[in-house]
């Protein structure tokens, strides 16, 4: 896999008491999430960016809200309809 360098500039005095890596971690990790919750990346490859492996990754989506499996609400409108109609 092929990387890319990005630079990224954070004012000094928001790192105080953070530990850089720890930022840096995180950073990655609410990029990550964000890709994949607006349909930018694949789970796949935001495990990827996010360095963890796509487990580890689903745990930590559904840690902070967001939905691992995207069923579009008119599918799951039909698939009620269709459920109630078989009772």
């Amino acid at each position: 896999m092929k990387y890319e360098l990005l630079e990224v500039r954070v004012p000094k005095e928001l790192l105080l008491g953070i530990n850089k890596n720890k930022f840096i971690d995180d950073m990655k990790l609410f990029t990550s999430i964000k890709l994949y919750e607006r349909n930018v990346l694949s789970l796949g490859k935001a495990a990827a960016l996010a360095e963890r492996d796509v487990g580890e990754f689903m745990e930590m989506l559904s840690d902070y809200g967001v939905d691992v499996i995207k069923y579009p609400k008119e599918e799951l409108n039909e698939e009620i309809k269709f459920l109630r109609a078989v009772r």
